[in-house]
């Protein structure tokens, strides 16, 4: 074995001093005065620490590489020409594989073969090809390169070994950590279980609601415990006022708007003398909610559609915040479409006389409503979202159904879609079949 170390300058002592590993690289060539040209291009390197090992054979390089193997040398980088007698470079490359499969291989070729580098490649995992004549900076920059890279990996094992013993030591803490946190969670669950109590308690009951109104339901799908989707009803002899809404973000926070969103719409309902004047319930209820909110600089706002039944007529009056209300009419589908505006994103004197829809309802017709949430759920086979134009498709087939089976079908057509993926966001659909 050839065996000879390099010599540094005193200008990078301290260099050396901070990485002391010293790499042994394996030179194999049948050509001897190449192999010494490569030992003096290595030699004037003088940014790590080696030792050289050469072999003019490519069958004598394995038989070194065993004996390295056996005495617990780690050859960091092999340097290969491709073209020797008895084995071409990339065969031998993948069979230095067996001894050191973790050390940087560089090939040289003075014609290299797209196969050759290819097969190096998959089987050898190849650093890097070196085409001869081979220029100096080249050959410095790559074999500099082929180092660092060493050595980080180095330092990556030796740094993931300290952590693998601190873990190990950490593994108690760890475990109290967790109890500590499982406990907090509960604590918290179980805060907002009870803050779910609270906010049922305050906004519409959809029990309840089913019960003062015939052949109606309303579905509310809370993404998490508690829901920032909502809706509110008034029902009295002579109409039906109601809205359903969905509030900006989801969970607690999605609570807390839909709490002060629900809080305005009753009051300004119950403010206002006369019950069926849409503009001004909403107007007042939006620019009470905006007051509310005057200083949040989270801008949350409510997508909501509200709209007002004389149970006389059936006339229909509705304005919709981004969300449309649909009438399903044997066959045929309406489209009462929501406004561009946000409730509570800006004050409002008047609602435009667009923006408030009639519409003379008949015996049969079935009128629906919902917030985002449904159409916005991914499911399917696809994965892909359920879609406002599926969404359609589905309430012209259940709008045809009784109305004792809405809720039913609508529950399980979203549970179906959704499958075992995460819940998306609130979900809240009403319906009402005009008897």
């Amino acid at each position: 074995m050839n065996k000879e170390t390099n010599k540094f300058s005193e200008v990078n002592q301290k260099l050396v001093e901070t990485k002391p590993t010293e790499h042994c690289i394996l030179i194999i060539d049948d050509d001897q005065n190449l192999v010494l040209t490569i030992k003096e291009k290595l030699y004037n390197i003088e940014d790590f620490s080696f030792t050289v090992e050469t072999a003019t054979d490519p069958f004598m390089a394995i038989e070194l590489m065993k004996t390295l193997r056996q005495e617990g040398v780690d050859i960091s980088l092999i340097i290969c020409d491709l073209s020797m007698p008895g084995m071409q470079g990339n065969e031998l490359l993948e069979e230095s594989m067996k001894y050191y499969p973790q050390s940087k291989k560089i090939l040289m070729s003075g014609n290299p073969t797209l196969d050759a580098i290819i097969h190096s490649i998959n089987t050898a995992h190849l650093y890097r090809m070196l085409t001869k004549p081979i220029e100096d900076i080249d050959f410095r920059t790559t074999i500099k390169q082929a180092i660092d890279a060493i050595e980080t990996e180095i330092q990556l094992k030796v740094t993931n070994e300290k952590l693998t013993h601190l873990n190990e030591n950490l593994a108690k803490i760890v475990d109290e950590k967790l109890h500590e946190i499982t406990n907090k969670n509960k604590q918290l669950t179980d805060s907002i279980h009870y803050a779910g109590l609270i906010q049922k308690s305050v906004l519409s009951c959809e029990t309840e609601f089913a019960h003062d109104i015939h052949n109606a339901f309303t579905l509310i799908i809370p993404k998490d415990i508690i829901s920032g989707d909502f809706f509110w009803y008034h029902n009295d002899e002579n109409q039906l006022s109601y809205c359903i809404a969905d509030s900006t973000g989801h969970g607690v926070p999605g609570a807390f708007v839909s709490l002060l969103a629900f809080g305005s719409l009753r009051e300004s309902f119950e403010r206002t003398k006369l019950k069926n004047d849409v503009n001004s319930i909403v107007c007042k209820a939006n620019n009470q909610f905006k007051k509310t909110l005057n200083n949040n600089a989270n801008h949350d706002s409510v997508e909501l559609g509200y709209f007002i039944l004389d149970k006389k007529t059936n006339k229909l009056t509705f304005c919709g915040f981004k969300i449309s209300l649909f009438v399903v009419r044997k066959a045929q589908l309406i489209e009462l479409k929501g406004s561009k505006l946000i409730f509570g994103d800006e004050s409002l004197e008047s609602l435009e006389s667009e923006l408030i829809q009639t519409f003379d309802l008949m015996k049969g017709d079935t009128i629906f409503m919902s917030s985002d949430g449904f159409m916005d759920q991914f499911g399917g086979k696809d994965n892909k979202k359920f879609s406002t134009k599926r969404f359609k498709m589905l309430i012209s087939i259940i709008g045809s159904h009784h109305p004792d089976n809405h809720r039913e079908s609508m529950m399980k057509e979203f549970l179906g879609w959704k499958g075992t993926n995460e819940q998306t966001d609130d979900v809240s659909v009403f319906g009402l079949t005009i008897a």
